[in-house]
């Protein structure tokens, strides 16, 4: 890709986490520009697009995908809808950032890894977390040895989400909704970067919302090799908290703001034995980072991106996950096989 012209990016979609998080995240961005945007809507994609300053318009994804000006999209669309639109973005030949969840089960993430792999092109599920400063350091002090070798991770992410509004997505079990799919993902997805490593087994708990069905709230441990264990939660029923902990050989690392950051800083705190250190961190765009990221990663194909096959691997986790609430029993990850071609 060229490197002397900024890199422009399209979005499907006029989602309110968009609009929020990735509107401001473009804007800051280096080496990107937010060239496009697509809604059903022509009229509702019009309006977006003035409000923010967009170029262009369309009254269909279809058509930004046709645009050969854009690069790369961002996909912010229902849970359900990422699978179909990220295959067909990069059969259009555009590289794709795709929002968390990347699809709603293994084998569709892994069919859309294998359709970037065999196009040559980047795609990414969107874990804005782990471009904050906050977690490249903990990796670095984690690296080093600082708090020994990592036994226990524990991670959790949960708000009192809208009960009002059953109309959200989020309480729609067709369309991917509920707690582990919109916010437990998180830890579940840190525990996997802070072990290195995936799975063997887990076990998960489901409290089910008795008129949608969805699960408002998940509880795992997941089990690894070596007798590391993660315990995770994920909750629309509980009290705001987005905290991550890592226990070691050595020593314990926390932070209360792993995955949201909010507007203000954060801190990392490191205790060894009986003297802690709190490490501070202003605070930063995470979005913006993630974009400037992969914006990097496209110009230069030698930097080190999240591939598709992360995002499988980690839908292969969420999937026994479910598995697990719904039968009521321990999965092992080698049971979520991708299903055989008939």
């Amino acid at each position: 890709m060229e490197t002397e012209r900024p890199v422009r990016w399209g979005v499907l979609g006029c989602a309110r986490v968009f609009e929020r998080r990735m509107v401001p995240a473009f804007s800051a961005a280096a080496g990107s520009t937010l060239a496009a945007i697509a809604s059903r809507s022509l009229e509702k994609a019009a309006l977006m697009a003035t409000r923010h300053g967009i170029p262009h318009a369309y009254g269909s994804y279809e058509a930004l995908l046709e645009d050969p000006r854009i690069d790369a999209v961002y996909i912010p669309l229902p849970n359900d809808l990422h699978r179909e639109w990220t295959l067909r973005a990069l059969a259009a030949g555009k590289h794709v950032l795709c929002d968390k969840p990347a699809a709603l089960s293994y084998a569709d993430a892994a069919q859309m890894a294998n359709a970037a792999r065999q196009a040559g092109l980047r795609l990414q599920e969107g874990f804005m977390y782990r471009h904050h400063p906050q977690h490249l350091r903990l990796r670095e002090r984690i690296a080093c040895g600082e708090i020994g070798a990592p036994v226990h991770i524990h991670g959790a992410c949960s708000y009192l989400a809208d009960r009002s509004n059953y109309d959200n997505i989020r309480w729609n079990p067709a369309q991917g909704g509920g707690a582990l799919l919109d916010v437990g993902v998180y830890p579940v997805n840190a525990a996997r970067l802070y072990f290195g490593a995936e799975p063997v087994a887990v076990y998960a708990a489901a409290a089910l919302d008795a008129q949608t069905g969805v699960d408002l709230r998940t509880s795992a441990i997941l089990e690894f090799s070596g007798d590391r264990v993660a315990s995770i939660v994920g909750g629309f029923d509980q009290a705001f908290q987005t905290r991550l902990e890592i226990i070691g050989t050595g020593g314990i690392a926390v932070t209360e703001r792993a995955f949201q950051v909010g507007d203000s800083g954060v801190t990392l705190s490191v205790r060894i034995g009986d003297s802690p250190h709190t490490e501070p961190f202003p605070h930063c765009d995470q979005y913006a980072r993630q974009v400037e990221h992969f914006t990097d990663c496209l110009r230069d194909q030698a930097k080190s991106l999240w591939p598709g096959e992360d995002g499988a691997a980690q839908a292969r986790v969420v999937e026994a996950l479910r598995r697990s609430a719904s039968e009521k029993r321990r999965v092992r990850i080698e049971e979520i096989e991708i299903p055989a071609l008939s």
